[in-house]
């Protein structure tokens, strides 16, 4: 799980949640050292705990069609939204940067 050390929850609703990066994360140390930059993966576990949030315990099954479409660089205060749109086991996931699409994708859960 990483709320608590690489993201907090600022607010949750029925379309999907905004989150604060801590650019102080033991992340960004290694992920780049100098230009830190959010991994990939981590926004994928980031949605998986949020789509738990929302329809209970979840595990992933497949990932399709992810795209990262711009670099999620931590810096302090930053907020990413990310819109969830699915039930049961297929989700859509945009991530949003302010007005900047950062990342989507496609997952499929149990």
């Amino acid at each position: 799980m990483l709320r608590g050390t690489l993201y907090e929850l600022v607010r949750a609703d029925s379309l999907g949640a905004t989150v604060r990066l801590l650019p102080e994360s033991a992340v960004y140390r290694g992920h780049f050292p100098g230009y830190p930059i959010t991994p990939g993966v981590c926004l994928v576990q980031i949605a998986l705990e949020l789509i738990a949030g929302m329809a209970g315990p979840v595990r992933l099954v497949a990932a399709k069609n992810i795209k990262f479409t711009s670099p999620v660089i931590p810096k302090e205060g930053l907020e990413l939204r990310f819109d969830l749109t699915g039930a049961g086991e297929n989700w859509s996931v945009e991530i949003h940067e302010g007005d900047v699409l950062s990342a989507k994708m496609s997952l499929t859960v149990a």
